[in-house]
């Protein structure tokens, strides 16, 4: 049986704790694209900057570009809830439904070709 000093399994658990940590904020940045805006000091609304429309304190909505966005005392966050569309299939096309947050991959001249895609964000 061998002991080993402190000094080693203190660095053992820093390095383990150091990389759930990392782990976890790959986690958070594969799950949502979300984006936070500081208020100003003093703000008693947000704004939205995809169409200026104000929002109190408290509140939560959804966008015109399908942003879920919270306003809460100094900082207004939003996240994508329906994701974009990246690494098509050659010849498929992507049409985004922003009245229901929904988007549809297809080929537009062959509906029978199967397209594949990758898509960032929700």
């Amino acid at each position: 049986m061998t002991i080993r000093p402190a000094s080693v399994l203190n660095l053992q658990k820093m390095t383990s704790l150091a990389l759930v940590l990392v782990f976890c904020a790959f986690v958070s940045l594969s799950d949502s694209a979300c984006y936070l805006t500081l208020l100003k000091q003093g703000a008693n609304h947000c704004v939205d900057g995809y169409d200026n429309s104000k929002h109190p304190m408290g509140s939560t909505w959804t966008n015109g570009r399908c942003n879920r966005c919270i306003c809460s005392l100094g900082e207004m966050e939003c996240c994508d809830t329906m994701g974009r569309v990246t690494n098509l299939t050659k010849g498929c096309i992507v049409k985004y439904d922003y009245k229901k947050c929904t988007f549809d991959v297809f080929n537009p001249r062959n509906p029978t070709i199967k397209c594949s895609y990758g898509a960032v964000g929700k």
